[in-house]
C-alpha cells in the first residue's frame, strides 16, 4: 500500500515538473483515486479478515499439510497486470515442470484476475492482496518477487527444507548470484524506472518478456500455450458460433491511471483500419473487446466495451480469426490458445514484448520510450502533444498487413487445453 503511495505521488511530481501546472497532477490524483478506491476497500477488508486467529491457524494447517506431501511450499509476490501474470505464470509452469515438486500462492494487488490466471499452473494455491504479503510470507519456506526480473531474498529461506530439493537450490543460488551482480543489480533495484535499459540487455542476450524470467533461474522455455479458463459459452451469448470474426482491442490496463483519455501506448486509428476491413471484407464480423479505457469503434459489428469479463473475452480470442491491438494483456491472452495478433507498437518495444508468430508493426518514427520517463505512459516524453510513434502509423499499412493475415491459410496453433498440465 505504501509502495502504490509512492508511485502515485511521483507521478504527481513529475506531472507537475514537466507542466509547471497543478492542472494535470490533481486530475491524475483524481483518477487514482476514483479507479483505485474499490481495490483498496478490498485489500483493506481481505486483511482485516485475513489476520483473526482462526484464519492464520488454518492457513498454517494448509501448509502444514503441503508439506507433509514432501512439497516446497513458496510465496510469490507478483506486480503487472494480465500480460505479466501470464508471463509468471508460464514460468512457473516450467519451473515446476524441471524442479522438485512445490506449492505455491500469489500475492497480487488483484488477487481475482490472479486466481484466474494462475488456476491452470500446478502447485497453484490461493491468490490473496499483496498488502497481506509482509504478514504471511514468514510462514512459507521460501518467497520469491517477480516483476520484470525474479528474485528471492536469502533471508526469507528455510534452506533446511531447500536442500532436499537440489534442482530448487540450484535455481534459487543461481537467482542469489545475479541479483547481486553490478550488471543487473541496479536494475532490479530501480524497478520499473529502469525497465527499458533492463528490456534493452535482454535483448542483446538473446532473451524476451516471454523467457527471460526463465533465463534468470535457468531453466528452459517450453511455448507460449496455458490453459487459462475460457467461457467458450461467450460465443452462443454473443450470437458467434458457426460464425467467421475478427477481434479488435484499443484500450489499456485500467489499473494504469493517466491523466488523459489515451495512454500513449494505444493506436489512435484501429477506426479507419475497421472501416476499411469491413469494405474489403465484409464476410468478416468484427468484435470489439475492451473495458472502460476502449473507445467505442463505430465500424465494428458488436461492441463488447464493458460487456464481457476475462474468461468471456478469452472465449472469444479462442476462435478469433485475428486480434487487433495496441501491445496489451489481450495479446499475451490470445496467444495461450495459439491465436494470432497484429500488434502495433510504440511506446514498448517490440523486440521485448513482440510474439515471433505475430504479427508486430513497429513505428516509422520514434517509439521505444517505454519507462524513460515515469510518465510515459500519460504524455509523450519528447512533449509532443500526440505520440508521433502511434499517430504516424498510416491505417492504410495495418489494413494491408491485416488483410495478408487473414488471407493465409488459417495456423494450426490450436494447443489443447491439456497440453500443459
Amino acid at each position: 500500500m505504501l509502495g502504490r503511495l509512492r508511485r502515485l505521488t511521483r507521478r504527481a511530481q513529475s506531472l507537475y515538473f514537466e507542466t509547471g501546472s497543478l492542472r494535470e497532477p490533481l486530475a491524475y490524483v483524481r483518477q487514482a483515486v476514483f479507479v483505485k478506491s474499490s481495490l483498496v476497500a478490498r485489500h483493506l477488508w481481505d486483511l482485516q479478515n485475513s489476520l483473526l486467529p482462526w484464519r492464520l491457524a488454518a492457513e498454517r494447517r494448509r501448509l502444514a499439510a503441503q508439506r507433509a506431501q514432501g512439497r516446497l511450499v513458496i510465496a510469490v509476490t507478483a506486480a503487472g497486470g494480465l500480460g505479466d501474470m501470464i508471463i509468471m505464470a508460464r514460468c512457473l509452469r516450467d519451473l515446476a515442470k524441471e524442479t522438485e515438486a512445490f506449492a505455491f500462492d500469489i500475492f497480487a494487488a488483484s488477487p481475482d484476475l490472479t486466481q484466474w490466471g494462475f488456476a491452470a499452473v500446478p502447485g497453484f494455491g490461493r491468490a490473496y492482496p499483496d498488502t497481506l504479503e509482509r504478514f504471511s510470507t514468514r510462514n512459507y519456506d521460501l518467497h520469491l518477487r517477480i516483476n520484470q526480473t525474479v528474485i528471492a531474498a536469502p533471508e526469507t529461506i528455510r534452506w533446511d527444507r531447500l536442500r532436499h530439493t537440489p534442482l530448487m537450490l540450484q535455481a534459487i543460488r543461481r537467482l542469489i548470484r545475479l541479483s547481486r551482480q553490478p550488471s543487473l543489480e541496479p536494475y532490479i533495484l530501480h524497478h520499473p524506472r529502469l525497465d527499458n535499459g533492463l528490456a534493452r540487455k535482454a535483448i542483446y542476450a538473446g532473451r524476451s518478456r516471454q523467457d527471460f524470467l526463465h533465463w534468470m533461474l535457468g531453466i528452459s522455455y517450453s511455448d507460449d500455450a496455458l490453459a487459462i479458463e475460457a467461457d467458450h459459452e461467450a460465443l452462443r451469448r454473443f450470437g458467434l458460433v458457426g460464425r467467421d470474426f475478427i477481434t479488435v482491442h484499443n484500450g489499456f490496463d485500467p489499473n494504469f491511471i493517466v491523466s488523459g483519455q489515451r495512454a500513449t501506448k494505444c493506436y489512435p486509428h484501429f477506426d479507419a483500419v475497421i472501416t476499411k476491413l469491413k469494405a474489403a471484407r465484409p464476410e468478416l464480423l468484427i468484435v470489439q473487446l475492451g473495458t472502460t479505457t476502449s473507445k467505442p469503434i463505430a465500424a465494428a459489428d458488436l461492441i463488447l466495451i464493458g460487456r464481457t469479463n476475462l474468461a468471456e473475452a478469452a472465449g472469444l480470442l479462442h476462435k478469433t480469426r485475428l486480434h487487433l491491438d495496441n501491445e496489451g494483456g489481450l495479446v499475451h491472452l490470445a496467444a495461450c490458445y495459439g491465436r494470432r495478433s497484429l500488434v502495433v507498437f510504440g511506446p514498448t518495444p517490440s523486440d521485448y514484448f513482440g510474439y515471433p508468430a505475430n504479427i508486430n508493426v513497429d513505428p516509422l518514427r520514434c517509439g521505444g520510450c517505454w519507462w524513460i520517463e515515469e510518465s510515459w505512459m500519460d504524455r509523450c516524453p519528447r512533449g509532443m502533444k500526440q505520440p508521433e510513434c502511434m499517430f504516424a502509423q498510416p491505417p492504410d499499412k495495418i489494413l494491408t498487413l491485416a488483410l495478408k493475415a487473414l488471407s493465409e491459410p488459417r495456423p494450426q496453433l490450436e494447443f489443447s487445453s491439456q497440453n500443459n498440465l
